[in-house]
Order: structure tokens, then sequence, then C-alpha cells
């Protein structure tokens, strides 16, 4: 990699890390603003229902545009602890992404020297994977957290169950699902982060027997 475009990488980086702060920041403004309007007890999740509602946008004969209703979200009040919890875990996965980029920023700097196999890049190598791992175990724990405690406040409904992510339909009913995507990607990266740190240590003795031998 040329020193010029380590640079621009270095930059983009630096960019990024720039936004996940403001993102932070973004978090507790919302949060404070939620306070300051007597909503911080209140706490939302995205959720869709298996019964789709069409309404004809398009009335006539040859109609083909439709409204359909299938996602929403259930809320669910006097739940402040859940949204406090959900808020410093916002925090806490913003600054782990800002370690990971930390990280690869200095490990670029060191790259764009010219000094690529050595035990510092692999010791950022590994800090990468443990902080895209702790991200991700981070956010399941807190979605279900989140997804049990709002089960636990609502009350049994006869024409209707809500499920958490992982669980199967309920026979005649309407089956309503809190929604979930699994981190899979950072989980990715954190086994590519491993792997290359791995790649890097054999780099480094394959550079140390070659110099001994010389």
């Amino acid at each position: 990699m040329s020193a010029k475009s380590t640079k621009w990488t270095r930059r983009f980086v630096d960019l990024l890390i720039g936004l996940f702060v403001i993102a932070g920041l973004a978090a507790l403004i919302q949060a404070f603003g939620a306070y300051s309007e007597g909503k911080f007890h209140m706490v939302s999740y995205p959720a869709s229902s298996e019964n789709i509602e069409m309404i004809v946008l398009d009335p006539g004969p040859d109609a083909d545009a439709f409204w359909q209703l299938k996602e929403g979200t259930i809320r669910v009040d006097n739940h402040s602890w859940l949204r406090a919890t959900r808020l410093l875990g916002r925090l806490a996965v913003l600054g782990l992404l800002i370690g990971v980029f930390w990280q690869l920023r200095g490990m670029l700097t060191r790259v764009g020297q010219g000094d690529v196999f050595n035990d510092e890049n692999i010791a950022s190598l590994r800090n990468i994977g443990k902080f895209l791992l702790i991200t991700s175990i981070l956010s399941i724990s807190i979605t279900f957290m989140t997804q049990y405690a709002i089960l636990d406040a609502i009350p049994p409904l006869e024409d209707r169950h809500i499920h958490p992510s992982i669980s199967w339909n309920k026979p005649d009913v309407e089956n309503i699902w809190l929604e979930y995507s699994p981190p899979i990607v950072p989980m990715l990266l954190a086994m590519v982060a491993f792997i290359t740190a791995g790649a890097f240590k054999s780099g480094k003795q394959f550079r140390e027997d070659s110099e001994s031998v010389v």
C-alpha cells in the first residue's frame, strides 16, 4: 500500500470514528429529549404480522397499487430501566466500534511506514476481533433481554400471539414476531481478524527465520 493511499484510508477511518462519536452524542440528546418530555419510560420495538392487510390505493378493475400493512412497532410503558439499559448498550457498542477503527488506524499508520509483520499489528488485529465479538454478544444479549421484557409486560391475548424472534407459529391466531437481524457481518469480520492475525504472526516468524539464515 502506497503512502498516499494509506493517508487517504486513514482519513476515511478518522471520518468513521467521528461519525460514531456523533451517533453517541445523538443517542444521548435523544434520550435527554425523551426524558424532558416524560417519555423515557416508553420502549418501542419493531414487529411484523403474518396477516397482511391490503388497502387499494388505485381503485378500479385494474388496480395495481396497494398499501400493505404488515410491519409496525410494539410499545410498552413504565420500563425506564429497559430504556436506560438499551441506551447504555448502544453507547457501549458505539464505543467498541470506535475502538475497532482506532486499532485499524494505528495498524494502517504502521503499514504505511513499511512495517507490516510486527507484534503491534498482530495485537491490533486480535483486539479488532475481540471488540467485534463482544459487540455481537452485547447486541444479541440486549436484544433478547428487550424482547422478553416486552413479552412479559403484554397480557395474554385471545386473537393474536406475540413471539420472540426465534419461535414457531401458533395456530388459529394472528402471529406477530418481534424483529431482529443477528450481527452476522460483525461475527464474520471478527473471524477474519483472528485469521489475519494468525497470518501476520506466521509472516513475522518467517521473516525472523529468513533474517537468521542470512
